[in-house]
């Protein structure tokens, strides 16, 4: 019967990556038009080590950008266990190959496949799995469970639009969670989550969200300055763009020493430089490098936390569609206040936080945004003062990393605990 079961699981994975190809291909087989890429997610590897190692897995930029304080602390404590990082999106991998030390391996994620999860087991040979937020990848889970291979979900999350979700397959996700030897999540809704859905409640920890550590850790080399009349529009949607050039045309005319930074969050997806070119808004991309014009496209992954280093305040995108909110809590490292939309589920306890602490603006649509960057604009002392509580709720809050490796070092060596 598990014979069968799989099995189908198979076919209908097989059935969803071939529908998938035709809107997702580039991101498998790579814009290069290369095959490198593909092979990978198929296990064909290069250059793995032969001995035991730490398995990491992100699935994009954002988690892989939360992940680097754990991954610099197992670096340091665990120094002669080799660690292997698996992404699923290229511009993640491309962060990972920049920022990430060369010892540490990449690759991706394979697909998940029985036989070719098998292989990729059997290559890398993991002494422990760790899956950064809650990505649940059921055959992955079912082999590594049968090579013995602890598995750690680590700073996880469980929002109300994904336990609606998952609640319909409660009975299917309950034998799958079970290969799940822990479960480090961010808060006690998120914690409460995992429960109801199967998850052992005896297995189930509270560490806080690591994204306040990584935010930590970009401030240590930050000297605070008085900032520039810079806004930046911060990984911003599609269904945002359109608006959003609307309030940038306003403010450029009206300011005239304000400058506009536009970071698309999808840099596959974005229709902003049609729209801006519609309403005959004058910018240059980040590539060009020529640093003439007052609206300047990043058109590079990983670039928007020097964006946010170098800004007066930032508006945070994904916030004013229903997407669920991008990261709030980038800019509070550099003493930024953050302005931020009302649909933000994927971020609820963070944003919670920052806005208690008078850190942040909340608004319900574009009008109100535009209204709230004149406030800042017209306000520099409040928005100081915003951006220096922000930072009181990182000091605050960061730390729960400790406790994370505290009981990461528990399965990593469990003959000794």
């Amino acid at each position: 019967m598990k014979y069968i079961f799989w099995t189908l699981y198979d076919f209908l994975y097989a059935a969803v990556l071939i529908c998938s190809m035709p809107f997702f291909g580039t991101r498998f087989f790579g814009r290069d038009k290369k095959y490198h890429d593909f092979l990978e997610r198929f296990a064909v590897y290069d250059n793995i080590p032969s001995k035991k190692n730490i398995w990491i897995h992100t699935v994009s930029i954002g988690e892989l950008l939360a992940a680097f304080p754990f991954i610099e602390q197992i670096s340091i404590r665990f120094k002669d266990i080799p660690i292997t990082l698996s992404c699923v999106s290229r511009s993640a991998r491309a962060i990972a190959e920049e920022k990430l030390p060369t010892n540490i391996i990449k690759i991706f994620l394979p697909f998940d496949f029985s036989f070719v999860v098998e292989r990729s087991i059997k290559r890398l040979k993991p002494c422990i799995f760790v899956s950064i937020e809650t990505e649940i990848w059921p055959n992955l889970f079912r082999i590594l469970k049968k090579h013995h291979t602890p598995i750690i979900i680590l700073n996880g999350r469980i929002s109300e639009k994904s336990f609606r979700i998952y609640s319909k397959f409660k009975m299917l996700l309950r034998r799958i969670l079970c290969h799940v030897d822990c479960f480090i999540m961010r808060s006690g809704k998120d914690a409460e989550n995992i429960i109801k859905l199967g998850a052992d409640k005896k297995r189930v920890f509270i560490a806080g969200s690591m994204k306040f550590d990584y935010a930590y850790l970009l401030s240590l080399n930050y000297v605070c300055r008085h900032p520039h009349k810079t806004i930046v529009f911060g990984s911003i949607h599609p269904g945002e763009e359109e608006p959003i050039a609307g309030i940038i045309e306003h403010i450029i005319n009206k300011y005239k020493d304000v400058n506009v930074v536009i970071v698309p969050r999808s840099l596959d997806k974005t229709n902003i430089y049609q729209i801006l070119r519609k309403r005959n808004i004058s910018f240059e991309r980040f590539s060009q490098n020529k640093k003439q014009s007052r609206v300047l496209i990043v058109d590079k992954y990983g670039v928007l936390t020097d964006c946010y280093k170098n800004c007066a305040f930032a508006f945070v995108g994904g916030s004013l569609v229903p997407a669920g909110g991008q990261n709030p809590i980038e800019p509070l490292a550099f003493r930024k206040p953050v302005i931020y939309g009302n649909f933000h589920e994927d971020f609820d306890l963070e944003w919670k936080k920052i806005c208690d602490a008078g850190a942040g603006f909340e608004v319900k649509n574009f009008k109100e945004l535009s209204e709230k960057i004149e406030f800042l604009l017209n306000n520099p002392e409040i928005a100081t003062k915003m951006g220096e509580a922000g930072y009181r709720v990182i000091m605050e809050t960061k730390g729960g990393i400790n406790q994370t490796i505290q009981i990461f070092e528990k399965y990593l060596y469990p003959a000794s605990h």
